[in-house]
């Protein structure tokens, strides 16, 4: 197999400040609203979101009545996570921990949101789904997303492009991505330019590349069965019927055996 380092986003580790200035507040309440049904639908009351960033999942869900941990090995962006929780008097905690050891305690549901596993090589996500197994109660619920290969066509990943601009207080910031796609490893990866500009100041550049391992619809089945879990069901991001072919990404609910 082609040897790729996997990666993240430059927000992650370079300027994790403007981790939530480039998501659109319509698509993430969607996308949270599609988890809560979700969740719902299986009785959960406890949820461990790991890898939650800086917490959209974690404060919609204890919004709706959950009890919420979150859990992610960015301490930047676990900070900004505790920052918002303590402006809003929230009790919730946030541990810093990676996926793929963190042992917190057993819930009904974990959850891993905007491809968060395609961070992880083939062998880390085994890892990370033994591990996501020791959280949970017996029947708990894993929920989690990440691209569909079979869709990435030519046509599709064109369209992943993204220009963005964003005023800042005294900063205007402008990024551009694009991605390629490596079927045969899957392997989609996507290259990034950031300009962040004071006033009139010579703007700092930044010129970034990460890549996430992707898989089809079927791989995603073998690796939960390989690893303690049986699928109930999987959709597009929209909750919708989950077609192989369209579905630009596998939004995959899975009980512990």
């Amino acid at each position: 197999m082609k040897k790729t380092k996997l990666g993240l986003p430059y927000t992650y580790q370079k300027c994790p400040e403007l981790f939530d200035d480039f998501d659109a507040p319509d698509d993430i309440n969607e996308k949270n609203a599609v988890v809560e049904k979700l969740l719902r639908q299986q009785g959960v009351k406890t949820v461990l979101d790991h890898a939650c960033g800086t917490g959209a999942q974690v404060f919609f869900l204890t919004q709706h009545g959950y009890k919420v941990t979150g859990a992610d090995f960015s301490q930047d962006l676990v900070n900004i996570a505790r920052a918002k929780a303590s402006k809003e008097k929230l009790d919730i905690q946030f541990i810093d921990g990676d996926m793929r050891t963190l042992k917190v305690a057993q819930f009904d549901a974990v959850i891993t949101i905007a491809s968060a596993v395609g961070h992880l090589t083939k062998k880390g996500f085994e890892k990370a789904l033994r591990n996501i197994n020791a959280n949970l109660v017996k029947g708990g619920i894993y929920i989690f997303d990440i691209f569909n290969l079979q869709a990435m066509n030519d046509k599709t990943v064109a369209e992943l492009a993204m220009f963005r601009n964003l005023k800042k207080a005294e900063l205007q910031i402008y990024t551009a991505q694009c991605s390629s796609i490596d079927r045969e490893n899957g392997l989609l990866t996507s290259y990034d330019v950031c300009m962040i500009q004071q006033k009139a100041k010579p703007p700092t550049i930044i010129n970034d590349n990460f890549t996430l391992q992707i898989y089809t619809s079927k791989e995603i089945k073998e690796v939960l069965n390989r690893n303690g879990f049986e699928i109930l069901n999987q959709y597009d991001m929209k909750g919708l019927d989950f077609l192989e072919d369209k579905s630009l990404s596998i939004l995959t609910v899975a009980r512990k055996k």
